[in-house]
């Protein structure tokens, strides 16, 4: 084997601590995302939870001035948040397979929905032929690194659109309210 070739075989420095710092920053960036979605679920719950109390204290009020459709709308705006913030937290990229990889499947061995069901001796073999295998091992880390970035991806989609049905079905309740308070009374 030449040197040329087996230079080509490994990841050099450069591109080693180019990947870890891209798995680094999906990483955090994960949790900042997973974070921003406990924010919503938490305070949006506590909406819910702290309006119920308030509107059935005040009923005849409520009725006297056609409140409904603005703490309905604050009431669906909270449900939707809260429906999209757990969307964004529930664990996925595991569990879907029943059986334990097969030692031939190209799962990768470093993220742990593949393998947590695998026999410890089973895994022990995979991952030594794995990294054994120069082309396998840099498949499995881009590979991860892909989908690393596109769970991220979906999570922050997920989390813009919950804080702009927040945003708008906020804003939206207040201003209803607002106006039925003071224009139609």
């Amino acid at each position: 084997m030449t040197i040329e070739k087996k230079h080509k075989s490994k990841f050099g420095k450069d591109v080693v601590n180019v990947i870890r710092t891209a798995m680094r920053n999906n990483i955090e960036l994960t949790n900042i995302a997973d974070n921003k979605a406990n924010v919503l679920l938490t305070l949006n719950a506590l909406m819910i939870t702290l309006l119920a109390p308030v509107v059935i204290n005040n009923m005849d009020a409520i009725k006297q001035y056609d409140l409904g459709i603005p703490l309905a709308i604050m009431v669906i705006t909270s449900c939707l948040t809260i429906f999209i913030s757990v969307l964004v937290l529930i664990p996925r990229g595991f569990g879907d397979k029943k059986k334990s990889i097969p030692y031939s499947n190209h799962g990768s061995p470093f993220f742990f929905g593949n393998f947590y069901h695998m026999k410890h001796d089973d895994f022990q073999e995979y991952f030594k032929d794995v990294v054994a295998k120069s082309g396998d091992l840099h498949s499995h880390i881009t590979e991860d690194l892909f989908y690393l970035g596109t769970i991220l991806g979906q999570k922050m989609t997920l989390i813009k659109w919950a804080f702009r049905i927040f945003l708008v079905g906020f804003f939206a309740s207040i201003i209803l309210t607002t106006i039925f308070l003071f224009f139609f009374e």
